[in-house]
């Protein structure tokens, strides 16, 4: 049985304020609908060579609306606590989806 969930890809955009000043503000593109799967044995091993944690893998049916955000909320996904994660790796499938592989965010 499949596992889904909602996650929002976070951004940082720059904008002025009434005096001029430049400042940062996030910006959430989605919800957007994901298949939520477990890390592989491999994907744990390889992650944690690198000083990762991953927490899990979650599939989005279109490639094309990820655009290399690196930070997403976790909103509603079973077995994920919510709050702030980082994409750490992702792969394209061939069915024109993509595998977004990610860990907990260190300001979480």
């Amino acid at each position: 049985m499949e596992r889904l969930g909602d996650i929002t890809f976070i951004t940082t955009e720059y904008v002025r304020d009434a005096i001029g000043q430049e400042r940062e503000v996030e910006v959430g593109k989605g919800p957007f609908c994901v298949a939520v799967n477990s890390i592989s044995r491999q994907e744990w091993t390889a992650a944690g060579q690198q000083g990762l944690k991953p927490a899990c893998m979650l599939r989005l049916p279109d490639s094309d609306d990820y655009s290399g955000e690196t930070t997403i909320k976790v909103e509603n996904c079973p077995g994920v606590k919510p709050g702030r994660y980082s994409v750490y790796r992702t792969y394209l499938t061939d069915d024109g989806g993509i595998e977004l592989y990610i860990r907990e965010d260190a300001g979480s």
